[in-house]
């Protein structure tokens, strides 16, 4: 059984009955893993780079319904796999280079977005913020 979601119904089971030699099951069943994980077999010349997404640049870079992904792919004739805030970039090794540099410049002002968020977070809980008001003392009150 292959829990694979579908456009249907997210939680459908499909049941693939593999019969054969041994052997030739055990292939096809590697097989059914890496297609359903898309996981891409590297062809001569091709390489493969992974690169770390974070929280919500994950979903600028694959766009909705996936355009971006595909505005990538086609721009530099490369495979993306993006699984969770990993993507894996394969493809030629020049192609792979400008696809990942146009990645990183998608998502570095989102990373640097939510660092700053982050940084102010921390410094407005200890107190350290520029915005954060503060008390006037009792003597210095009215006009």
């Amino acid at each position: 059984e292959v829990q694979q979601p579908s456009s249907t119904d997210a939680d459908a089971t499909v049941k693939c009955n593999i019969v054969g030699e041994p052997d030739a099951v055990t292939q096809a069943r590697q097989l059914i893993a890496k297609a359903l994980a898309r996981e891409v077999e590297l062809k001569p010349g091709e390489i493969a780079e992974t690169l770390n997404l974070g929280g919500a640049a994950t979903a600028a870079v694959i766009g909705r319904g996936g355009s971006k992904i595909k505005e990538l792919e086609t721009a530099h004739k490369v495979s993306l796999n993006v699984n969770g805030d990993v993507c894996r970039i394969v493809g030629k090794e020049a192609n792979v280079k400008a696809a990942k540099a146009a990645i990183q410049k998608i998502i570095e002002p989102i990373l640097a977005a939510e660092e700053a968020q982050k940084q102010a977070t921390l410094a407005a809980e200890a107190g350290d913020s520029a915005w954060q008001g503060y008390e006037i003392p009792p003597d210095e009150e009215g006009w």
